[in-house]
């Protein structure tokens, strides 16, 4: 029902945008003033049509580019959800552009030293807002690269979390708190980027942090967290077990443990996971018993 409900919306859209394109064609080629020229000069009812002309080919234009890159079959491939934000991101420029001609027409400003004017401005601001140009540019770079695209789970600028949007001037991602982190994309094009979606989706890791007094022996780790998933060593290759130690803090260490599935399951997944995670609180709950602390959980954290 909703989905016929946003059909006939579109369509019905659609055929006032053709109506309106067609229509106002037809009365600039005849020079046809829509209403009395007492009421509106002719002048100022040409700009208006002329500016709803635009707007209404501006819409078609997008939507005919979004139908041709699906007959194409191209919105199979990586990156689609970034052509539909670069395509929305152009829109949204031109309507900038013709909201700004039009407004400078109805003052009576002619269009050649409008467009004068405005490349002055336009260098002024590059001068001055370096960051904001900046920005501008890497979000239309970003909007057409398959660097990350919608739904990636990502980290760049210290932030990890799952890509949502990428605008003209910012990128959002949502992290594992559901926080919501906005980010000029200058800042992001600037650092490194991880994009975890891009790796093998058969490796899997899982970060945690543990006390560093607990440890002992980092091996005697290792083999216990094997131990925990060994019920599901035939979905996981033998040599591919791997506990990295990520960073030596003064009161922690942080650690990953890796291994890769001998093939894509996303129950066993998840299963395995969920077992690697119990293993390390397990542990380090036994040895702050032996160590006579209380246990408090190890600080877990997943990757995606």
């Amino acid at each position: 029902m909703i989905a016929q409900r946003s059909l006939l919306i579109t369509l019905a859209t659609l055929l006032i945008e053709l109506l309106l394109l067609i229509g106002g064609i037809y009365l600039l080629v005849w020079e046809i003033s829509p209403l009395r020229e007492t009421f509106l000069v002719a002048n100022t009812q040409r700009i208006w049509l002329f500016a709803l002309m635009v707007l209404a080919a501006i819409n078609l234009a997008t939507r005919l580019v979004m139908w041709w890159y699906r007959q194409r079959g191209y919105s199979r491939r990586r990156g689609v959800k970034n052509f539909v934000f670069g395509v929305e991101n152009i829109r949204k420029l031109l309507l900038v552009a013709l909201g700004v001609f039009t407004f400078f027409s109805l003052l009576g400003v002619e269009f050649g030293q409008l467009f004068t004017s405005l490349s002055i401005v336009a260098a002024a601001i590059a001068i001055i807002s370096k960051e904001f140009v900046n920005d501008l540019i890497v979000g239309m770079y970003y909007s057409f690269s398959d660097t990350f695209e919608a739904g990636d789970y990502v980290k760049f600028h210290g932030y990890k979390g799952r890509v949502v949007d990428i605008g003209l001037l910012k990128v959002k991602i949502m992290n594992d708190n559901d926080d919501l982190v906005i980010l000029p994309n200058g800042k992001v094009y600037s650092e490194d980027i991880i994009n975890y979606t891009r790796r093998d989706v058969r490796q899997m890791s899982i970060d945690f942090e543990i006390d560093i007094k607990l440890v002992h022996n980092v091996d005697s780790l290792e083999q216990e967290l094997i131990y925990a998933v060994s019920e599901y060593a035939d979905h996981i290759e033998p040599d591919s077990y791997r506990l990295k130690i990520l960073e030596v803090r003064r009161d922690a260490l942080e650690l990953k443990f890796q291994y890769r599935l001998s093939r894509e399951a996303s129950e066993v997944r998840q299963q395995i996971k969920r077992n690697t995670v119990r293993a390390v609180f397990s542990y380090v709950t036994s040895h702050q018993i032996r160590t006579g602390e209380v246990p408090d959980g190890s600080g877990e954290k997943q990757d995606a």
